[in-house]
């Protein structure tokens, strides 16, 4: 993956707020200092095969104007790419297919070859959809050179490589159904001839993708529109002017600034918002990206909470190797895994019993209370932040039991209950080994039969009802084994796949990353990892560790084990 698109995929979260915009500025367009330089289109090579014809069009098709000049003057014409993009991997084949006996030698038909990664949708979200691609080009001869006669489908099929080169990663801000935390979406934009304010705000009043339905939402009304084109101001100041957005409150008008600044941070950094042309809030006159609290401290765990560790069933600190207080830590609990709550208040953990597995959840200083089983198989608890608006408590943990999604909330007065959630999308895949809520809520993370999902975790508001919506598989990633969530925009996987045991995998699948394979010998059993932290694996030997691609695995805290298993809050 490129260093720009690794750049924009890792997760800021920073908000700001808005102000006022003098009468007499004059809007100017944003050069997008960051696009690439695009080339002139050089169109085919003269006396071109047709099989080069075609590959030379993929090559170029992630460039419309570049690509138009491999096609007959008729299909220019006709040509109107539907901006839906197949994206495929970087090695294809281009086959000539036989002509019949009687055919016209003028005309001939090139079959493309290859494996499909997803499509970019109308949104400008990305679809994982791992697959074969074949589709068959036709080609003509125009003044003695074979041009494309006609496109399949109308549309585009462009090389991962290409897409990288010519498409740039947005990320625009939303919030979960309770608009207590803020949530990236990545999309992607044509970085020629450049990506202006103007396109993210667009987006961002489309709301969130649709594969995210019932997960996220917008504290802009979707009635909203640009009154203006967002563009800079005499003082090189960027003007965002919406129209539409009705009567909303302070608070709202708040959330909107924050979610146009966070928008638009990577395009300007300070930015003027306005409705109907006036302040949109009336006190502030310009919002910067520095100026304003972080909403993701409460999703994002804190450094006073180190982590723990299960060693030989018993559950220490991963700070300093210590035993926990009470019986989790001194061996009267046999313990398997353990989830710490988002805010360190607060355990989940899973314990063996001659009766099976049965799980505990309480607070870190006092009692652990059984609040489901026995059963025959639990997963690692994971923790659903305190949501300000849900009706039922301050949190909920889940976890898979006998292949059941268990969800499990707290009430007011610190009992827990059972609430539905419905994850038949998932019972397609297979056998559910390892599930985590990403730290925000949103999303979820699901290793099946080897295999990684990724979907978004639907609420409806005032209601106790749960979808687990639209889950993709991730390609590259094969026999996985456990997953964490390194940010909201991306996981930590662990597989006993021979060609990486690691990989770091955003979430819409577009290009996993495989760490090092040094050090690490399989099988691999567990990883967790979190924000700006070390992430942990345990393989054959132990417990290792490392922070970036390329580097090197190093023993964890000693190493433990084979036995020994790391957990982040969360």
């Amino acid at each position: 993956m490129t260093g720009r698109l690794l750049a924009l995929l890792a997760c800021v979260w920073v908000l700001s707020g808005c102000a006022n915009i003098q009468d007499d500025t004059v809007p100017q367009i944003i050069p997008n200092s960051e696009a690439p330089t695009q080339k002139p289109p050089q169109g085919p090579a003269k006396d071109a095969e047709a099989i080069t014809v075609v590959r030379d069009f993929i090559r170029n098709s992630g460039n419309t104007t570049a690509a138009q000049a491999y096609l007959t003057e008729e299909a220019k014409r006709a040509w109107h790419p539907d901006n839906q993009p197949t994206i495929i991997e970087d090695d294809f084949s281009t086959v000539p297919q036989s002509p019949d006996k009687e055919g016209d030698p003028n005309q001939i038909t090139v079959e493309v070859k290859g494996t499909r990664m997803g499509i970019l949708n109308q949104d400008k979200s990305f679809t994982a959809q791992q697959g074969a691609l074949s589709q068959a080009v036709r080609l003509a001869k125009q003044d003695g050179q074979w041009r494309i006669a006609q496109v399949p489908a109308n549309g585009l099929i462009v090389p991962l490589i290409e897409f990288n080169l010519n498409y740039r990663p947005v990320r625009l801000y939303f919030y979960d159904v309770t608009k207590s935390v803020v949530v990236p979406d990545l999309r992607y934009l044509p970085a020629a001839p450049s990506v202006t304010p103007s396109d993210v705000v667009q987006l961002l009043l489309l709301g969130p993708a649709s594969s995210l339905d019932g997960a996220m939402r917008s504290a802009l009304p979707r009635t909203a529109t640009q009154r203006t084109n967002a563009a800079l101001a005499k003082d090189n100041v960027l003007v965002v002017n919406l129209g539409d957005i009705g009567n909303p409150n302070r608070e709202d008008k708040e959330l909107i600034a924050q979610q146009v600044m966070l928008s638009l941070r990577d395009l300007a950094s300070t930015v003027r918002i306005q409705a109907e042309g006036v302040p949109l809030v009336p006190e502030r006159s310009e919002w910067r990206a520095a100026d304003v609290q972080t909403l993701s401290d409460k999703t994002t765990p804190g450094a006073q909470y180190p982590g723990y560790v299960v060693v030989n069933n018993r559950m220490k600190s991963l700070k300093d190797l210590t035993p926990v207080p009470g019986p989790a830590g001194s061996g009267e609990y046999h313990v398997e895994s353990v989830a710490q709550s988002g805010d360190g208040s607060d355990l989940a953990l899973v314990e063996r019993t001659n009766a099976g597995l049965q799980l505990r959840v309480g607070n870190t200083n006092v009692g652990l209370r059984v609040v489901y089983g026995p059963t025959t198989e639990m997963t690692r608890p994971t923790w659903q932040p305190g949501l300000s608006a849900n009706q039922t408590g301050s949190n909920e943990v889940w976890t898979v039991a006998d292949g059941a999604v268990v969800r499990l909330a707290r009430t007011k007065d610190n009992n827990w209950y059972g609430l539905p959630v419905d994850y038949t999308s998932l019972s397609k895949f297979g056998k559910i080994t390892d599930l985590r809520l990403s730290r925000d809520g949103v999303r979820v993370a699901v290793v099946a039969d080897g295999k990684l999902y990724v979907g978004a975790v639907a609420r409806t508001d005032n209601s106790t009802g749960v979808t687990i919506a639209a889950p993709k598989l991730v390609p590259r990633v094969t026999s996985a084994v456990s997953v964490d969530w390194l940010n909201p925009s991306t996981v930590m996987v662990a597989t006993n796949s021979p060609t990486g045991p690691v990989w770091r995998v955003p979430v819409d699948g577009v290009e996993p990353e495989r760490y090092s394979l040094s050090n690490l010998t399989q099988p691999l059993t567990s990883i967790t990892a979190a924000p700006s932290r070390t992430v942990v694996v345990t393989d054959a030997v132990g417990m290792w560790g490392a922070s970036e691609v390329g580097q090197i695995w190093q023993p964890f805290e000693g190493g433990q084990g084979p036995t020994a298993h790391a957990f982040y809050p969360g």
